[in-house]
Parts: C-alpha cells; structure tokens; sequence
C-alpha cells in the first residue's frame, strides 16, 4: 500500500496482563504493520515486554517507526520499571529549572531503554480555570512566561536525550470547564487575549525546537467562528504554522476522545484533520476505517498543498527537527 495514507495512523497498543500482557493485539499489530502505520503509542507493560514489544515491531517493519507514549510524569506513567517524576506543578512550585531539564533529560533516556522514542509531554497549558477538569496538576502553573521556560528545558532535555518531545494541548487547554474526553469544550476567550497569554508557552518550546505539537479537541469561536475544534481548523493551525513559524509535526490528541467525534464520526474527523494541518493522527479505535477514508478522500477533501505535505510524509516519519539518535537504538538507563 505505497500510495496509502496509512503512515499518518497510530493504532493504540495496550498491555493486559489478564489477556498475554500484549498478545491479544497481535492481530491489530499484523493489519497495522501490513496497512504501512507510521508507528504506535503504547499504554502500559514492564520493562522487559515493552523492549520486547517495540523491538519486534521495527524488526516486522523493516523501516523506522515511531513509537510514542504519555510521559508527563516520567516513564514508570506507562512502563513498570522504570522512574516516576513529580507533576509538572510540583516542578513549577520548585520553580528549579535545573530540576525541570534534568526530568525531561531522565524521561527520555529511560524511554529510549525500552525502544519508546516519541513523548507525548511537556504539557504547556496555562492552570489559569480553578474548575478545569483535566489540566490541573498537569499544568506548570498559571504564570504563561514561566510555564513557558519550564517547557523549553523539558523539551531541550528530552531531546538533546534521544526522544521527540511534543507540546500539548495547542492552543491550550487551561481555560476549559469540561474534559475533552467527554465533550467538545469551548473556550469564549478573545482570540487575541488566546494569542497573548495561552500561546506563549507554546512560542517558548518552539523556540526549544520542540519536534513536534499535539493540537486540542477544543473549540475557540471567538477565533475560528465555525465551532471546530482546534484539530479540525485550518485558521488555528494556520496560526500555528504561519505565525509562530512551527515546521515540525501536529499531531492530533487520541481521537477515542469524545471531542474528536463531537461533529462528525472519526473517519471523517481525521480526514478534517489532516486537511487542516494536522500530520499524524493518533489512537483510532479502528484504524483501518481511517486508513481507508484518508486514501478516499487525497483527490477530494484534501487539498493540494496538503497532498503535496502527505506524500513527503508517506516517505518518512522523521519530522523536520529529527534526532540524529537512530530509531532502532535503545540508549543505556
């Protein structure tokens, strides 16, 4: 399947100790590897199954993968074993931003050990709503400036350690009453006070030259009037590309989440998605119904000029700001 879009899909592998640890997704691993994904995120596992897992997959492949997972409070978030990390509002109430590089430096080098080496972290929103349901103890706080350098020697740290780091929830999260999990947020804030205050941790990691952005499924209407998600809108990720000069990859959050297929189901989600600006479309529940919709829809939905980006993307999953660290070697802990 050369001329699929598959290489944009990252099926979910989740570790079931009752179910073989991994082995009940043999069969979503042999269709993903046969459709041509660009890589997998991994929920959960030892240390011992998750080398092993990730091993085997780029073994199957014959080509580089991206292996990606929630880190934000180290690598024993997902992989037993393995060191966990305060949250990130303890490391903004240390305020030590030693501390801080030194947590990004230790979470990619215990994730290259197990073959992971895409982390979905820092989290750069701004703690600014007392009732948000899902930032929270996420957040490095309510000071954007700060939040902002804080992320930027995370991400440096990470990635001066082996592993892609990725700045989530653009354009921020922090301003929500409800959890994208469940619904659509919406945020009625201006645009420019958006632009002004959430965006600016965002700016400071991409000046860190994180590798790579996830994008909220979270409407802003005061910027895009449309209601769309910010996954779903050109005008936001625009912003993104345009403005603030971000050349790495946008990833969406997992599109499980209720507020992925708020508006329309998760084929033509990601097909919205990815005409938008987004390159890489993560967790799917049934990733061959994606697959399928994105081949559909390259002469339809999707315009040239995102045509022209999916076919360099078909050709490799290194985004523009790629390690020299090989994807296949596994740094020592």
């Amino acid at each position: 399947m050369t001329g699929s879009l598959a290489r944009l899909v990252f099926p979910a592998l989740r570790w079931r100790p009752s179910a073989g640890g991994f082995d009940h997704e043999r069969s979503k691993i042999d269709a993903a590897l046969g459709a041509g994904v660009g890589g997998f995120i991994v929920f959960g596992g030892t240390r011992e199954t998750v080398a092993t897992l990730t091993d085997e997959l780029r073994r199957r492949a014959g080509r580089p993968l991206l292996v990606g997972a929630d880190l934000e409070r180290g690598a024993a978030q997902q992989v037993q074993g393995l060191t966990e990390l305060p949250p990130a509002a303890a490391l903004g109430y240390l305020d030590d931003l030693e501390a801080t590089h030194a947590c990004g430096i230790i979470t990619a080098t215990e994730a290259r050990s197990v073959g992971i080496n895409w982390v979905f972290a820092p989290v750069c929103d701004v703690d600014i709503e007392p009732k948000n349901p899902i930032v929270q103890t996420r957040s490095f706080g309510a000071d954007p400036t700060r939040v902002g350098e804080h992320a930027a020697v995370w991400v440096r740290g990470c990635q001066e350690h082996g592993a892609l780091a990725c700045a989530k929830h653009y354009p921020g999260h922090g301003r929500t009453t409800q959890d994208s999990h469940q619904t659509l947020p919406r945020v009625t804030a201006p645009a420019a006070e958006l632009q002004q205050v959430d965006l600016a941790p965002f700016e400071a990691a991409i000046r860190a030259a994180v590798a790579s952005v996830m994008s909220a499924f979270v409407a802003y209407p005061d910027w895009d009037p449309s209601g769309r998600a910010a996954s779903f809108s050109s005008v936001i990720l625009g912003h993104l590309r345009d403005t603030l000069n971000f050349g790495g990859l946008v990833v969406t959050d997992a599109l499980i989440m209720a507020g992925a297929s708020a508006a329309q189901p998760v084929p033509a989600a990601t097909v919205a998605a990815v005409a938008a600006g987004c390159d890489v479309l993560l967790y799917p529940n049934e990733f061959q119904g994606v697959v399928d919709a994105l081949d559909r829809a390259v002469a339809s939905a999707i315009p040239t000029a995102r045509r022209a980006a999916m076919k360099a993307a078909r050709s490799s999953t290194r985004p523009p700001t790629a390690l020299a660290a090989s994807d296949t070697t596994r740094a020592p802990v």
